[in-house]
């Protein structure tokens, strides 16, 4: 295949679901660290006690029970995700939210589970986690033995949530992209959720951030460190880089998992060549790309930790608010347009640290985080829409990141990390129980 023909059979996949203006969606996936009554990671495969496999067929049944059907994987460590279904209003998305975690706490309280809201696990070091049983993955980790230093702990210890927005045009999806790509250093400050490491609070580290910076340079960061810096073509160049990107895996036609030694333009090539290329094969390809922002047949921004409990859906009213609304998005645009190169690489070397005062492209972090956080709250269509979001950055605002009030919260306790999750767990499932009555 000619690089054009790659190019537009990619292109035809990430503009494949265009919708009008007024179908526009939004999704939402979550992801949970699960453990047992003693603050042990529950195993990933089945075996003799429950294990996130066990946890997700229950969950599946429980969610048909009560009519809701989000789509419900594991992560390579046993993180449960959630993956909405794609809905127009928030407040839609949030009674599926709330239907699907009254169903994880009610099996939780059943097995004398404890559900886990934060973005690292706060103990156990990778090379302690089983990983799944799954081919994909276990070439991923062996991936990941060689590039970074922290790709391991991605993979069996993070937990995030992700925000899927479909677009109207290619013109409008690049804008989208753009926008959010150079947001993503602030959203990392704003919901940083990741107190502990390793038994150890993580002080200013924002721990999450740092560990996704160094799992994989070449597939990982932001479409800026990969050369992307300009709405202008934005889809094209993310594009020649995803062919320019090494294969992890491939799916074979007889549905098993294989490897290939080039990039994975060469790979969609070959199965080109022979007629063999298919929608699926690209999907395959765009889903071994890491970065912050990334197309599959949706924008997704894959850069919030896992908020605490109740908070699930700020991340999505976020970006509702300000990629959405018209007005909001100019203002934004504007903004990200005049940072210089130098700007926006000390933005993203600073979203490592929770010091909201470094002044950066001529103002505090703090000062980008409220303004970014006030056109939010603008651009969000009613009072339904901002309740998702104003409680969040009242809270933020007073008193910072959550991976530093927690961490507070923990040394005046003079417990141990385990018993302080312990006793934290007690409280949230009150806090769970409350918000998700009928």
């Amino acid at each position: 295949m000619s690089p054009f023909e790659l190019n537009s059979e990619v292109k035809k996949v990430i503009t494949s679901q265009l919708r009008s203006m007024s179908d526009l969606c939004v999704g939402l996936e979550v992801e949970n660290l699960i453990y047992d009554h003693e603050m042990k990671r529950i195993p990933v495969n089945p075996g003799t006690s429950i294990s996130s496999s066990d946890l997700k067929v229950r969950l599946e049944a429980k969610n048909f029970e009560k009519g809701i059907a989000p789509i419900l994987s594991i992560e390579p460590g046993g993180q449960m995700e959630y993956a909405s279904e794609p809905h127009r209003f928030l407040h839609d998305l949030g009674n599926e939210w709330k239907t699907y975690i009254a169903n994880l706490l009610h099996i939780s309280e059943e097995e004398n589970l404890i559900v886990s809201d934060l973005a690292l696990e706060p103990v156990v070091p990778a090379g302690d986690i089983t990983i799944i049983n799954h081919m994909k993955y276990k070439l991923m980790h062996e991936r990941f033995t060689e590039t970074g230093t922290h790709g391991h702990e991605m993979m069996l210890n993070t937990a995030s949530v992700q925000i899927n927005l479909d677009y109207t045009s290619l013109e409008e999806a690049e804008r989208l992209a753009f926008v959010s790509d150079c947001l993503h250093p602030f959203i990392a400050l704003i919901f940083a959720n990741a107190p502990f490491y390793r038994g150890e609070p993580t002080g200013s580290r924002n721990m999450r951030e740092i560990i996704w910076r160094n799992t994989d340079p070449i597939r990982s960061n932001c479409l800026f460190d990969h050369g992307i810096k300009s709405p202008d073509g934005l889809v094209d160049n993310f594009i020649t880089y995803v062919l320019n990107t090494p294969t992890l895996f491939t799916f074979e036609k007889d549905g098993s998992i294989g490897t290939y030694d080039g990039t994975l333009g060469r790979w969609l090539d070959s199965l080109g060549s022979r007629g063999e290329l298919e929608s699926g094969d690209v999907m395959t390809a765009l889903h071994q790309i890491f970065t912050q922002v990334r197309f599959k047949h949706v924008l997704e921004i894959r850069g919030p930790d896992r908020p605490p409990f109740g908070y699930e859906l700020v991340p999505a009213a976020f970006f509702q608010g300000i990629l959405r609304s018209p007005d909001s998005l100019e203002k934004v645009m504007g903004i990200c347009a005049k940072w210089s190169d130098e700007d926006r690489q000390q933005l993203n070397a600073m979203a490592q640290t929770l010091d909201l005062s470094y002044e950066v492209a001529g103002q505090t972090l703090r000062a980008w985080c409220e303004q970014f956080l006030s056109f939010a709250l603008e651009g969000l269509a009613d009072n339904r829409e901002k309740q998702f979001l104003a409680l969040f950055a009242e809270e933020f605002l007073s008193v910072g990141p959550f991976s530093l009030s927690t961490q507070a919260s923990f040394e005046k306790s003079g417990k141990s990390v385990e018993q302080f999750l312990k006793d934290r767990w007690e409280e949230q499932k009150d806090l769970l129980k409350e918000i998700t009555k009928p």
